[in-house]
Protein backbone atom coordinates (compact mmCIF):
# COMPACT_ATOMS: atom_id res chain seq x y z
CA UNK A 1 0.00 0.00 0.00
CA UNK A 2 1.38 3.41 -0.92
CA UNK A 3 2.04 6.00 1.73
CA UNK A 4 -0.15 8.70 0.20
CA UNK A 5 1.04 11.36 2.64
CA UNK A 6 4.51 11.01 1.18
CA UNK A 7 3.15 12.00 -2.23
CA UNK A 8 0.77 14.70 -0.92
CA UNK A 9 0.36 17.89 -2.93
CA UNK A 10 -0.69 21.44 -2.15
CA UNK A 11 -4.29 22.62 -2.38
CA UNK A 12 -5.22 25.88 -4.05
CA UNK A 13 -6.17 27.51 -0.71
CA UNK A 14 -6.12 27.04 3.06
CA UNK A 15 -8.35 24.45 4.69
CA UNK A 16 -11.64 25.53 6.26
CA UNK A 17 -10.37 25.38 9.88
CA UNK A 18 -7.14 27.34 9.23
CA UNK A 19 -9.03 29.91 7.19
CA UNK A 20 -11.66 30.35 9.93
CA UNK A 21 -9.07 30.72 12.72
CA UNK A 22 -6.61 32.68 10.57
CA UNK A 23 -3.87 30.12 11.11
CA UNK A 24 -1.01 29.47 8.72
CA UNK A 25 -1.92 26.45 6.55
CA UNK A 26 0.63 24.41 4.56
CA UNK A 27 -2.23 23.37 2.18
CA UNK A 28 -1.04 19.76 2.02
CA UNK A 29 -3.39 17.09 0.62
CA UNK A 30 -5.30 15.18 1.75
CA UNK A 31 -4.89 16.98 5.12
CA UNK A 32 -2.78 19.95 6.19
CA UNK A 33 -0.01 19.53 8.76
CA UNK A 34 -1.82 21.40 11.55
CA UNK A 35 -4.96 19.27 11.28
CA UNK A 36 -2.84 16.10 11.21
CA UNK A 37 -1.01 17.14 14.40
CA UNK A 38 -4.22 18.04 16.24
CA UNK A 39 -6.16 15.02 14.96
CA UNK A 40 -8.82 17.25 13.45
CA UNK A 41 -10.74 16.43 10.28
CA UNK A 42 -9.28 18.60 7.52
CA UNK A 43 -11.65 19.90 4.86
CA UNK A 44 -10.92 21.97 1.78
CA UNK A 45 -13.44 24.03 -0.08
CA UNK A 46 -13.92 22.12 -3.37
CA UNK A 47 -15.57 25.02 -5.12
CA UNK A 48 -13.41 25.71 -8.18
CA UNK A 49 -12.12 29.17 -8.78
CA UNK A 50 -14.36 31.05 -11.16
CA UNK A 51 -13.11 31.28 -14.74
CA UNK A 52 -12.94 34.65 -16.48
CA UNK A 53 -16.39 36.21 -16.32
CA UNK A 54 -18.54 37.53 -19.12
CA UNK A 55 -17.74 41.04 -17.85
CA UNK A 56 -14.03 40.39 -18.35
CA UNK A 57 -14.71 39.07 -21.84
CA UNK A 58 -16.85 42.12 -22.68
CA UNK A 59 -14.23 44.46 -21.23
CA UNK A 60 -11.56 42.99 -23.50
CA UNK A 61 -13.84 43.48 -26.48
CA UNK A 62 -14.50 47.07 -25.47
CA UNK A 63 -10.77 47.73 -25.24
CA UNK A 64 -10.26 46.48 -28.79
CA UNK A 65 -13.16 48.59 -30.07
CA UNK A 66 -11.73 51.68 -28.39
CA UNK A 67 -8.28 50.94 -29.77
CA UNK A 68 -9.65 50.55 -33.30
CA UNK A 69 -11.49 53.87 -32.98
CA UNK A 70 -8.33 55.64 -31.86
CA UNK A 71 -6.29 54.14 -34.66
CA UNK A 72 -8.99 55.13 -37.15
CA UNK A 73 -9.01 58.74 -35.96
CA UNK A 74 -5.23 58.83 -36.23
CA UNK A 75 -5.39 57.69 -39.84
CA UNK A 76 -4.25 54.14 -39.07
CA UNK A 77 -5.90 50.88 -40.05
CA UNK A 78 -7.48 48.66 -37.45
CA UNK A 79 -6.34 45.68 -39.48
CA UNK A 80 -2.82 46.36 -38.30
CA UNK A 81 -3.84 45.48 -34.76
CA UNK A 82 -4.23 41.77 -35.42
CA UNK A 83 -1.68 39.32 -36.60
CA UNK A 84 -2.87 36.34 -38.70
CA UNK A 85 -1.31 34.06 -36.10
CA UNK A 86 -1.82 35.38 -32.56
CA UNK A 87 1.01 35.52 -30.08
CA UNK A 88 -0.03 33.87 -26.81
CA UNK A 89 -0.05 36.11 -23.76
CA UNK A 90 -0.49 35.07 -20.16
CA UNK A 91 -1.89 36.52 -16.95
CA UNK A 92 0.28 36.39 -13.89
CA UNK A 93 -0.98 33.90 -11.33
CA UNK A 94 -2.98 35.36 -8.46
CA UNK A 95 -1.24 36.04 -5.18
CA UNK A 96 -0.97 32.93 -3.10
CA UNK A 97 -1.10 30.52 -6.04
CA UNK A 98 1.85 28.25 -6.61
CA UNK A 99 2.45 28.26 -10.40
CA UNK A 100 4.45 25.04 -10.29
CA UNK A 101 1.50 23.32 -8.64
CA UNK A 102 -0.87 24.50 -11.38
CA UNK A 103 1.38 23.10 -14.08
CA UNK A 104 2.02 19.84 -12.24
CA UNK A 105 -1.56 18.75 -11.63
CA UNK A 106 -2.51 17.88 -15.21
CA UNK A 107 0.26 15.28 -15.72
CA UNK A 108 -0.78 13.64 -12.44
CA UNK A 109 -4.19 12.89 -13.96
CA UNK A 110 -2.43 10.85 -16.67
CA UNK A 111 0.28 9.33 -14.49
CA UNK A 112 -2.04 8.06 -11.73
CA UNK A 113 -5.77 8.69 -12.06
CA UNK A 114 -6.50 6.86 -8.79
CA UNK A 115 -4.23 9.21 -6.88
CA UNK A 116 -5.66 12.18 -8.76
CA UNK A 117 -9.22 11.27 -7.75
CA UNK A 118 -8.32 10.14 -4.22
CA UNK A 119 -6.52 13.37 -3.41
CA UNK A 120 -9.40 15.41 -4.87
CA UNK A 121 -7.07 17.30 -7.15
CA UNK A 122 -8.44 19.94 -9.48
CA UNK A 123 -7.44 20.98 -12.95
CA UNK A 124 -5.26 24.08 -12.93
CA UNK A 125 -7.04 27.31 -13.74
CA UNK A 126 -6.19 28.57 -17.26
CA UNK A 127 -3.84 31.53 -17.32
CA UNK A 128 -3.86 32.30 -21.06
CA UNK A 129 -5.67 35.42 -22.17
CA UNK A 130 -7.52 35.91 -25.44
CA UNK A 131 -4.99 37.19 -28.02
CA UNK A 132 -5.68 40.57 -29.54
CA UNK A 133 -5.90 39.07 -33.02
CA UNK A 134 -8.70 36.76 -31.89
CA UNK A 135 -10.62 39.58 -30.22
CA UNK A 136 -10.31 41.70 -33.34
CA UNK A 137 -11.69 38.86 -35.45
CA UNK A 138 -14.61 38.28 -33.09
CA UNK A 139 -15.40 42.00 -33.03
CA UNK A 140 -15.75 42.37 -36.79
CA UNK A 141 -19.17 43.59 -38.00
CA UNK A 142 -21.75 42.56 -35.38
CA UNK A 143 -19.27 40.24 -33.73
CA UNK A 144 -20.44 37.23 -31.78
CA UNK A 145 -24.12 37.91 -32.46
CA UNK A 146 -23.63 37.63 -36.22
CA UNK A 147 -21.38 34.58 -35.83
CA UNK A 148 -24.04 32.81 -33.76
CA UNK A 149 -26.90 33.67 -36.10
CA UNK A 150 -25.00 32.50 -39.16
CA UNK A 151 -23.87 29.30 -37.49
CA UNK A 152 -27.27 28.29 -36.13
CA UNK A 153 -28.96 29.06 -39.46
CA UNK A 154 -26.53 26.86 -41.41
CA UNK A 155 -24.17 24.32 -39.84
CA UNK A 156 -26.42 23.71 -36.84
CA UNK A 157 -29.20 22.51 -39.11
CA UNK A 158 -27.35 19.31 -39.95
CA UNK A 159 -24.72 19.10 -37.16
CA UNK A 160 -26.58 20.25 -34.01
CA UNK A 161 -24.00 19.81 -31.27
CA UNK A 162 -23.93 23.26 -29.61
CA UNK A 163 -26.98 24.16 -27.53
CA UNK A 164 -28.70 27.16 -29.08
CA UNK A 165 -31.02 27.44 -26.09
CA UNK A 166 -28.13 27.67 -23.64
CA UNK A 167 -26.45 30.35 -25.73
CA UNK A 168 -29.73 32.27 -26.06
CA UNK A 169 -30.02 32.18 -22.27
CA UNK A 170 -26.42 33.37 -21.94
CA UNK A 171 -25.40 30.37 -19.82
CA UNK A 172 -21.99 29.77 -21.47
CA UNK A 173 -21.13 33.45 -20.98
CA UNK A 174 -21.41 33.09 -17.22
CA UNK A 175 -18.16 31.17 -17.23
CA UNK A 176 -16.86 32.57 -20.49
CA UNK A 177 -13.12 32.58 -21.02
CA UNK A 178 -10.53 31.75 -23.68
CA UNK A 179 -12.19 28.42 -24.51
CA UNK A 180 -15.49 30.17 -25.26
CA UNK A 181 -13.66 32.60 -27.53
CA UNK A 182 -12.07 29.62 -29.31
CA UNK A 183 -15.51 28.08 -29.86
CA UNK A 184 -16.89 31.25 -31.43
CA UNK A 185 -13.77 31.52 -33.57
CA UNK A 186 -14.32 27.95 -34.84
CA UNK A 187 -17.98 28.75 -35.51
CA UNK A 188 -16.89 31.71 -37.61
CA UNK A 189 -14.29 29.59 -39.41
CA UNK A 190 -16.69 26.86 -40.50
CA UNK A 191 -19.29 29.37 -41.78
CA UNK A 192 -16.92 31.67 -43.69
CA UNK A 193 -16.37 31.66 -47.44
CA UNK A 194 -13.43 29.46 -48.51
CA UNK A 195 -11.49 32.33 -50.10
CA UNK A 196 -11.42 34.25 -46.80
CA UNK A 197 -10.51 31.52 -44.32
CA UNK A 198 -6.81 30.82 -44.76
CA UNK A 199 -5.60 33.27 -42.11
CA UNK A 200 -8.65 32.55 -39.93
CA UNK A 201 -7.79 28.84 -40.01
CA UNK A 202 -4.23 29.55 -38.92
CA UNK A 203 -5.48 31.88 -36.19
CA UNK A 204 -7.86 29.22 -34.87
CA UNK A 205 -5.23 26.48 -34.89
CA UNK A 206 -2.67 28.72 -33.19
CA UNK A 207 -5.16 29.79 -30.51
CA UNK A 208 -5.99 26.17 -29.78
CA UNK A 209 -2.28 25.35 -29.44
CA UNK A 210 -2.02 28.22 -26.95
CA UNK A 211 -4.84 26.82 -24.83
CA UNK A 212 -3.46 23.30 -25.12
CA UNK A 213 -0.09 24.53 -23.84
CA UNK A 214 -1.94 26.18 -20.95
CA UNK A 215 -3.60 22.84 -20.05
CA UNK A 216 -7.11 24.08 -20.84
CA UNK A 217 -9.55 21.15 -20.89
CA UNK A 218 -13.24 21.82 -21.49
CA UNK A 219 -16.25 20.77 -23.55
CA UNK A 220 -16.02 24.07 -25.44
CA UNK A 221 -12.47 23.33 -26.57
CA UNK A 222 -13.58 19.90 -27.77
CA UNK A 223 -16.52 21.37 -29.69
CA UNK A 224 -14.16 23.88 -31.31
CA UNK A 225 -11.85 21.02 -32.34
CA UNK A 226 -14.80 19.18 -33.89
CA UNK A 227 -15.72 22.23 -35.96
CA UNK A 228 -12.09 22.55 -37.07
CA UNK A 229 -12.13 18.87 -38.13
CA UNK A 230 -15.35 19.52 -40.05
CA UNK A 231 -13.74 22.51 -41.73
CA UNK A 232 -10.65 20.50 -42.66
CA UNK A 233 -12.76 17.68 -44.08
CA UNK A 234 -15.04 19.97 -46.11
CA UNK A 235 -11.97 21.79 -47.47
CA UNK A 236 -10.10 18.52 -48.15
CA UNK A 237 -7.23 19.28 -45.78
CA UNK A 238 -5.58 15.87 -45.49
CA UNK A 239 -4.04 14.39 -43.45
CA UNK A 240 -5.01 17.26 -41.14
CA UNK A 241 -8.70 16.24 -41.01
CA UNK A 242 -7.83 12.63 -40.22
CA UNK A 243 -5.37 13.70 -37.52
CA UNK A 244 -7.72 16.26 -35.96
CA UNK A 245 -10.66 13.89 -35.63
CA UNK A 246 -8.28 11.43 -33.97
CA UNK A 247 -7.29 14.17 -31.54
CA UNK A 248 -10.98 14.81 -30.87
CA UNK A 249 -11.41 11.15 -29.96
CA UNK A 250 -8.45 11.27 -27.58
CA UNK A 251 -9.70 14.55 -26.09
CA UNK A 252 -13.09 12.93 -25.44
CA UNK A 253 -11.25 10.10 -23.66
CA UNK A 254 -9.46 12.63 -21.44
CA UNK A 255 -12.73 13.99 -20.09
CA UNK A 256 -14.42 10.58 -20.13
CA UNK A 257 -17.09 11.65 -22.62
CA UNK A 258 -19.35 8.85 -23.84
CA UNK A 259 -22.66 8.38 -25.70
CA UNK A 260 -24.38 8.71 -22.33
CA UNK A 261 -23.23 12.32 -22.15
CA UNK A 262 -21.56 11.77 -18.80
CA UNK A 263 -18.00 12.96 -18.16
CA UNK A 264 -15.34 12.41 -15.53
CA UNK A 265 -15.28 14.61 -12.45
CA UNK A 266 -12.58 16.77 -14.02
CA UNK A 267 -15.34 18.51 -16.00
CA UNK A 268 -18.07 20.48 -14.22
CA UNK A 269 -21.24 18.50 -13.62
CA UNK A 270 -24.15 19.01 -15.96
CA UNK A 271 -27.25 20.42 -14.29
CA UNK A 272 -29.88 20.06 -17.02
CA UNK A 273 -30.99 17.56 -19.65
CA UNK A 274 -30.22 20.16 -22.32
CA UNK A 275 -26.58 20.26 -21.23
CA UNK A 276 -26.34 16.47 -20.92
CA UNK A 277 -27.81 16.11 -24.42
CA UNK A 278 -25.29 18.64 -25.74
CA UNK A 279 -22.44 16.52 -24.43
CA UNK A 280 -24.00 13.37 -25.89
CA UNK A 281 -24.29 15.04 -29.30
CA UNK A 282 -20.69 16.19 -29.03
CA UNK A 283 -19.55 12.58 -28.68
CA UNK A 284 -21.73 11.42 -31.58
CA UNK A 285 -20.38 14.14 -33.86
CA UNK A 286 -16.87 12.75 -33.31
CA UNK A 287 -18.12 9.26 -34.16
CA UNK A 288 -19.77 10.52 -37.35
CA UNK A 289 -16.78 12.52 -38.56
CA UNK A 290 -14.38 9.70 -37.72
CA UNK A 291 -16.34 7.26 -39.91
CA UNK A 292 -16.87 9.69 -42.80
CA UNK A 293 -13.32 11.05 -42.90
CA UNK A 294 -11.99 7.48 -43.17
CA UNK A 295 -14.43 6.42 -45.92
CA UNK A 296 -12.17 6.86 -48.93
CA UNK A 297 -8.92 5.74 -47.35
CA UNK A 298 -10.50 2.91 -45.33
CA UNK A 299 -8.10 3.73 -42.51
CA UNK A 300 -8.80 2.43 -39.04
CA UNK A 301 -11.16 4.43 -36.86
CA UNK A 302 -10.10 6.39 -33.79
CA UNK A 303 -13.44 6.69 -32.00
CA UNK A 304 -14.78 3.48 -30.40
CA UNK A 305 -18.06 2.12 -31.68
CA UNK A 306 -21.16 2.48 -29.49
CA UNK A 307 -22.67 -0.56 -27.81
CA UNK A 308 -26.22 -1.79 -28.32
CA UNK A 309 -27.34 -0.19 -25.05
CA UNK A 310 -25.70 3.19 -25.64
CA UNK A 311 -27.97 6.18 -26.07
CA UNK A 312 -28.77 7.96 -29.32
CA UNK A 313 -29.42 11.72 -29.44
CA UNK A 314 -32.94 12.88 -28.64
CA UNK A 315 -35.43 14.95 -30.61
CA UNK A 316 -33.73 17.87 -32.37
CA UNK A 317 -36.63 20.30 -32.04
CA UNK A 318 -37.23 19.52 -28.35
CA UNK A 319 -33.55 19.95 -27.56
CA UNK A 320 -33.25 23.21 -29.47
CA UNK A 321 -36.17 24.66 -27.53
CA UNK A 322 -35.21 23.17 -24.16
CA UNK A 323 -38.50 21.26 -24.00
CA UNK A 324 -37.92 18.43 -21.52
CA UNK A 325 -41.49 17.15 -21.92
CA UNK A 326 -40.29 15.36 -25.05
CA UNK A 327 -36.86 14.41 -23.74
CA UNK A 328 -36.85 10.81 -24.92
CA UNK A 329 -33.69 9.02 -26.00
CA UNK A 330 -33.56 5.63 -27.70
CA UNK A 331 -30.89 2.95 -27.50
CA UNK A 332 -28.61 2.13 -30.41
CA UNK A 333 -30.43 -1.20 -30.73
CA UNK A 334 -33.75 0.56 -31.46
CA UNK A 335 -35.23 -0.69 -34.77
CA UNK A 336 -34.38 1.56 -37.71
CA UNK A 337 -38.07 1.76 -38.57
CA UNK A 338 -38.66 3.89 -35.45
CA UNK A 339 -39.15 7.52 -36.43
CA UNK A 340 -36.15 9.64 -35.43
CA UNK A 341 -34.85 13.19 -35.82
CA UNK A 342 -32.39 14.01 -38.64
CA UNK A 343 -29.31 14.07 -36.41
CA UNK A 344 -30.18 10.69 -34.93
CA UNK A 345 -30.57 9.40 -38.49
CA UNK A 346 -27.09 10.76 -39.23
CA UNK A 347 -25.75 8.79 -36.26
CA UNK A 348 -27.49 5.62 -37.45
CA UNK A 349 -26.08 6.10 -40.95
CA UNK A 350 -22.57 6.42 -39.53
CA UNK A 351 -23.16 3.15 -37.67
CA UNK A 352 -23.95 1.58 -41.06
CA UNK A 353 -20.54 2.68 -42.33
CA UNK A 354 -18.96 1.21 -39.21
CA UNK A 355 -20.70 -2.13 -39.79
CA UNK A 356 -19.60 -2.28 -43.44
CA UNK A 357 -16.00 -1.51 -42.55
CA UNK A 358 -16.04 -4.23 -39.89
CA UNK A 359 -17.46 -6.65 -42.46
CA UNK A 360 -14.73 -5.84 -44.98
CA UNK A 361 -12.08 -6.72 -42.42
CA UNK A 362 -13.90 -9.80 -41.12
CA UNK A 363 -14.64 -11.19 -44.60
CA UNK A 364 -10.95 -11.93 -45.11
CA UNK A 365 -10.96 -14.26 -42.10
CA UNK A 366 -14.01 -16.42 -42.94
CA UNK A 367 -14.83 -18.89 -45.76
CA UNK A 368 -16.20 -17.46 -49.00
CA UNK A 369 -19.67 -18.97 -48.50
CA UNK A 370 -20.02 -17.40 -45.07
CA UNK A 371 -18.69 -14.06 -46.31
CA UNK A 372 -21.18 -14.02 -49.20
CA UNK A 373 -24.07 -14.76 -46.85
CA UNK A 374 -22.98 -11.99 -44.50
CA UNK A 375 -22.75 -9.53 -47.40
CA UNK A 376 -26.23 -10.48 -48.63
CA UNK A 377 -27.80 -9.97 -45.20
CA UNK A 378 -26.03 -6.66 -44.64
CA UNK A 379 -27.01 -5.44 -48.11
CA UNK A 380 -30.69 -6.11 -47.40
CA UNK A 381 -30.52 -4.25 -44.09
CA UNK A 382 -28.91 -1.21 -45.71
CA UNK A 383 -31.40 -1.20 -48.58
CA UNK A 384 -34.28 -1.41 -46.10
CA UNK A 385 -32.87 1.53 -44.13
CA UNK A 386 -32.42 3.51 -47.34
CA UNK A 387 -36.08 2.93 -48.16
CA UNK A 388 -37.10 4.07 -44.67
CA UNK A 389 -35.12 7.30 -45.06
CA UNK A 390 -36.66 7.83 -48.49
CA UNK A 391 -40.10 7.61 -46.90
CA UNK A 392 -39.12 10.01 -44.12
CA UNK A 393 -37.69 12.46 -46.64
CA UNK A 394 -40.78 12.35 -48.85
CA UNK A 395 -42.91 13.39 -45.88
CA UNK A 396 -41.30 16.84 -45.83
CA UNK A 397 -42.98 19.53 -47.92
CA UNK A 398 -40.19 22.09 -47.54
CA UNK A 399 -36.62 22.05 -48.84
CA UNK A 400 -35.17 22.48 -45.34
CA UNK A 401 -36.59 19.17 -44.15
CA UNK A 402 -35.48 17.46 -47.34
CA UNK A 403 -31.92 18.77 -46.90
CA UNK A 404 -31.86 17.71 -43.24
CA UNK A 405 -32.19 14.06 -44.31
CA UNK A 406 -29.99 14.29 -47.40
CA UNK A 407 -26.76 13.57 -45.50
CA UNK A 408 -28.14 10.50 -43.65
CA UNK A 409 -29.43 9.10 -46.95
CA UNK A 410 -26.10 9.75 -48.66
CA UNK A 411 -24.13 8.05 -45.89
CA UNK A 412 -26.26 4.91 -46.25
CA UNK A 413 -25.59 5.03 -50.00
CA UNK A 414 -21.87 5.44 -49.28
CA UNK A 415 -22.07 2.35 -47.07
CA UNK A 416 -23.71 0.40 -49.91
CA UNK A 417 -21.07 1.53 -52.41
CA UNK A 418 -18.34 0.52 -49.96
CA UNK A 419 -19.95 -2.87 -49.34
CA UNK A 420 -20.79 -3.85 -52.93
CA UNK A 421 -17.98 -2.26 -54.91
CA UNK A 422 -15.84 -5.38 -55.30
CA UNK A 423 -18.82 -7.70 -55.83
CA UNK A 424 -19.97 -5.83 -58.97
CA UNK A 425 -16.99 -6.82 -61.10
CA UNK A 426 -17.45 -9.97 -63.24
CA UNK A 427 -13.92 -10.95 -62.25
CA UNK A 428 -13.21 -11.98 -58.69
CA UNK A 429 -11.23 -9.21 -57.01
CA UNK A 430 -8.90 -9.40 -54.07
CA UNK A 431 -9.94 -7.38 -51.03
CA UNK A 432 -7.11 -4.90 -51.51
CA UNK A 433 -6.84 -1.31 -52.78
CA UNK A 434 -6.51 -0.86 -56.54
CA UNK A 435 -8.91 -3.61 -57.71
CA UNK A 436 -6.31 -6.43 -58.10
CA UNK A 437 -7.62 -9.74 -59.46
CA UNK A 438 -7.70 -12.64 -57.03
CA UNK A 439 -6.89 -15.21 -59.73
CA UNK A 440 -9.72 -17.58 -58.79
CA UNK A 441 -13.23 -18.13 -60.15
CA UNK A 442 -16.40 -16.97 -58.42
CA UNK A 443 -18.65 -19.43 -56.64
CA UNK A 444 -22.33 -19.69 -57.70
CA UNK A 445 -23.29 -17.72 -54.58
CA UNK A 446 -20.85 -14.96 -55.52
CA UNK A 447 -22.26 -14.84 -59.03
CA UNK A 448 -25.77 -14.34 -57.66
CA UNK A 449 -24.47 -11.59 -55.38
CA UNK A 450 -22.69 -10.02 -58.37
CA UNK A 451 -26.00 -9.59 -60.21
CA UNK A 452 -27.71 -8.15 -57.14
CA UNK A 453 -24.78 -5.86 -56.35
CA UNK A 454 -24.65 -4.48 -59.89
CA UNK A 455 -28.37 -3.72 -59.90
CA UNK A 456 -28.29 -2.15 -56.43
CA UNK A 457 -25.27 0.04 -57.16
CA UNK A 458 -26.86 1.32 -60.36
CA UNK A 459 -30.16 1.92 -58.55
CA UNK A 460 -28.44 3.79 -55.71
CA UNK A 461 -26.55 5.91 -58.25
CA UNK A 462 -29.85 6.81 -59.91
CA UNK A 463 -31.34 7.69 -56.50
CA UNK A 464 -28.36 9.93 -55.80
CA UNK A 465 -28.80 11.64 -59.16
CA UNK A 466 -32.52 12.21 -58.58
CA UNK A 467 -31.94 13.59 -55.09
CA UNK A 468 -29.38 16.08 -56.38
CA UNK A 469 -31.66 17.18 -59.22
CA UNK A 470 -34.40 17.95 -56.71
CA UNK A 471 -32.03 19.93 -54.50
CA UNK A 472 -30.60 21.96 -57.37
CA UNK A 473 -34.04 22.67 -58.84
CA UNK A 474 -35.30 23.91 -55.49
CA UNK A 475 -32.23 26.04 -54.81
CA UNK A 476 -32.57 27.67 -58.20
CA UNK A 477 -35.93 28.96 -57.04
CA UNK A 478 -34.36 30.95 -54.22
CA UNK A 479 -33.42 34.58 -54.94
CA UNK A 480 -30.08 34.02 -53.17
CA UNK A 481 -29.37 30.38 -53.94
CA UNK A 482 -25.68 30.96 -53.18
CA UNK A 483 -26.49 31.42 -49.49
CA UNK A 484 -28.43 28.14 -49.42
CA UNK A 485 -25.51 25.98 -50.55
CA UNK A 486 -24.01 25.90 -47.07
CA UNK A 487 -27.22 24.22 -45.94
CA UNK A 488 -26.17 21.13 -47.90
CA UNK A 489 -24.11 18.96 -45.60
CA UNK A 490 -20.65 18.13 -47.03
CA UNK A 491 -20.93 14.63 -45.57
CA UNK A 492 -23.11 13.87 -48.60
CA UNK A 493 -20.27 14.43 -51.08
CA UNK A 494 -18.77 10.93 -50.93
CA UNK A 495 -22.00 9.38 -52.23
CA UNK A 496 -22.11 11.87 -55.11
CA UNK A 497 -18.57 10.92 -56.07
CA UNK A 498 -19.32 7.18 -55.83
CA UNK A 499 -22.35 7.66 -58.08
CA UNK A 500 -20.17 9.45 -60.64
CA UNK A 501 -17.66 6.59 -60.61
CA UNK A 502 -20.52 4.13 -61.15
CA UNK A 503 -21.86 6.11 -64.11
CA UNK A 504 -18.34 6.21 -65.59
CA UNK A 505 -18.16 2.42 -65.32
CA UNK A 506 -21.59 1.93 -66.92
CA UNK A 507 -20.71 4.37 -69.69
CA UNK A 508 -17.43 2.62 -70.52
CA UNK A 509 -19.00 -0.84 -70.44
CA UNK A 510 -22.22 -0.17 -72.36
CA UNK A 511 -22.08 3.37 -73.75
CA UNK A 512 -25.38 4.15 -71.99
CA UNK A 513 -26.14 7.81 -72.73
CA UNK A 514 -28.39 8.17 -69.70
CA UNK A 515 -25.33 7.46 -67.59
CA UNK A 516 -23.49 10.27 -69.39
CA UNK A 517 -26.31 12.74 -68.67
CA UNK A 518 -26.44 11.72 -65.00
CA UNK A 519 -22.68 12.06 -64.79
CA UNK A 520 -22.79 15.59 -66.16
CA UNK A 521 -25.62 16.61 -63.82
CA UNK A 522 -23.73 15.47 -60.72
CA UNK A 523 -20.54 17.14 -61.97
CA UNK A 524 -22.39 20.45 -62.34
CA UNK A 525 -23.80 20.08 -58.85
CA UNK A 526 -20.34 19.41 -57.40
CA UNK A 527 -19.04 22.48 -59.21
CA UNK A 528 -21.65 24.61 -57.46
CA UNK A 529 -21.07 23.00 -54.08
CA UNK A 530 -17.37 23.70 -54.52
CA UNK A 531 -18.15 27.37 -53.96
CA UNK A 532 -18.72 26.64 -50.27
CA UNK A 533 -17.17 23.17 -49.83
CA UNK A 534 -13.82 22.89 -51.71
CA UNK A 535 -13.90 19.13 -51.09
CA UNK A 536 -16.43 18.94 -53.95
CA UNK A 537 -13.81 20.33 -56.34
CA UNK A 538 -11.32 17.67 -55.22
CA UNK A 539 -13.87 14.98 -56.06
CA UNK A 540 -14.31 16.59 -59.47
CA UNK A 541 -10.55 16.43 -59.99
CA UNK A 542 -10.66 12.71 -59.15
CA UNK A 543 -13.53 12.25 -61.59
CA UNK A 544 -11.34 13.63 -64.37
CA UNK A 545 -8.93 10.76 -63.71
CA UNK A 546 -11.70 8.35 -64.69
CA UNK A 547 -12.54 10.53 -67.70
CA UNK A 548 -8.99 10.11 -68.96
CA UNK A 549 -9.04 6.32 -68.80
Amino acid sequence: MWNMEKYSLNAHQACSHCKKNKRKCDKCLPACGLCVRTGRACEYDETPRPPPSADEFAALQARITELEARLGSAGGSSASVASPIPTPTFRSPKTGTDPTHSVAQLPFMFLDLDCYEWARMKLPRPTATIPMGVLTTLNQANGILEISQTYFNTIHRWMPIISKKRIDLGIPFQGGGPDLALLFLAMKLVTSRPESTESLYETTRAFFRTLEADNVISIRCLQAMILVALYEYSHSFYPAAWMTVGSCSRYADIIGLSPSGRCLKIIENNTTWTELEERRRTWWSIFILDRVISLGSRRRFSCPEPTEVDVLPGNDVRWNSGDVSGAFNCAVSTPLSTLQSPFTRLCQSAICIDRVMKFRHASQQVPTEQSTTMATVLTKELCDFSAILEGNSSAFTNIEGYLDLLAPRCLVWSALFLLLDNYCCPEKLANEPGYPLSGSAKTPEEQILQVDATNIVRSVSDETHNAILKVVATLDGYPRAQDQLIGICPLALDALYCAMVTFHWVLRESGDETARVSLEDIAQCLQRLGEVWPLALKYLALERVYSGL
